[in-house]
């Protein structure tokens, strides 16, 4: 007797048509993908020539146009007056240079410091750096100094120095003051005998009139006023990203092969005089 272990629902040969009809369906696909593919290639390649056909004129247009500049420029005259062209157009545009750094950097000054001279020096290409000069009176305005510069847009750093703080402290006891008796840091210790503080404060010099300190109430030409009794002068620099680099005409001028004129020379036709040199100051 022979069984049939298999079940009915399973057709052997019908499995096997269907995989067959199955992979003649996806080669047919397949095969329409790729001819659509290829064709598409073909389509946008076409579509490249006609672009490249089109513009080819303007290309060669623009590599005639280079080669009569080279060939130009190749001629001592028309070299000598294109440099110094640019070499004008860039002198007058550095001329702004400065003072544009200045008002940028100017709002951000805080009013209790009290500034007498702004300069800037550039860095690099990339960097400036701007120095001041002016006073402030209490350790919490030094402070309050660099936080304030800090809000310039872009300040990459803040460096400040020459506070020197003379406030009022309670000092640690010794063997003649047995009271801690409160007194300026620059001035010595006050004594606990009574006779002997009579001498202390007798001793101590307290001007009288007018001091004419820092320059305060001169009137003179040219007067700077600088730092006022209790107050401290202090340096501060400030890093900003501003390209202050101005041109060098001299070294352009020999660059051309010729002499650049003689320091104390007097030219022979008079041009607007370049940007200051980097760190030229702007005193207020």
């Amino acid at each position: 007797m022979k069984l049939n272990l298999l079940p009915k629902t399973v057709d052997t040969a019908g499995r096997s048509r269907r995989a067959l009809f199955g992979s003649l369906l996806l080669f047919i696909l397949s095969l329409v993908a790729a001819v659509l593919m290829a064709n598409e290639s073909a389509a946008r390649v076409a579509r490249a020539d006609e672009k490249l056909t089109e513009v080819k004129p303007l290309y060669d247009n623009v590599v005639k146009i280079a080669t009569d500049a080279d060939a130009m420029m190749a001629r001592p005259q028309v070299r000598e007056a294109v440099v110094n062209t640019e070499l004008a157009l860039a002198m007058n545009k550095a001329n702004t240079l400065y003072p544009d750094a200045y008002d940028f950097v100017k709002p951000y000054i805080p009013r209790f410091f009290k500034i007498t001279s702004l300069t800037a020096t550039a860095n690099d290409a990339n960097t400036s750096t701007v120095n001041m000069v002016g006073s402030v009176k209490t350790a919490q305005q030094y402070a309050d100094l660099m936080l304030a510069l800090l809000r310039i847009p872009g300040a990459l750093s803040v460096s400040r120095s020459g506070f020197s703080a003379d406030d009022t402290i309670v000092p640690p006891l010794t063997a003649i003051d047995q009271n801690g008796r409160p007194r300026l840091e620059s001035a010595g210790t006050i004594p606990d005998d009574a006779l002997d503080r009579l001498q202390y404060f007798s001793n101590q010099s307290v001007p009288t009139g007018y001091l004419a300190s820092g320059g305060y109430g001169l009137t003179e030409a040219g007067t700077t006023k600088t730092v006022r009794p209790g107050e401290s002068q202090i340096s501060v620099s400030v890093t900003i990203p501003r390209n202050l680099q101005v041109p060098n005409p001299r070294a352009t001028i020999q660059s051309l092969g010729g002499a650049a004129p003689a320091a104390g020379a007097v030219p022979a036709r008079v041009t607007p005089p370049p940007n200051p040199a980097p760190g030229a100051g702007d005193d207020r």
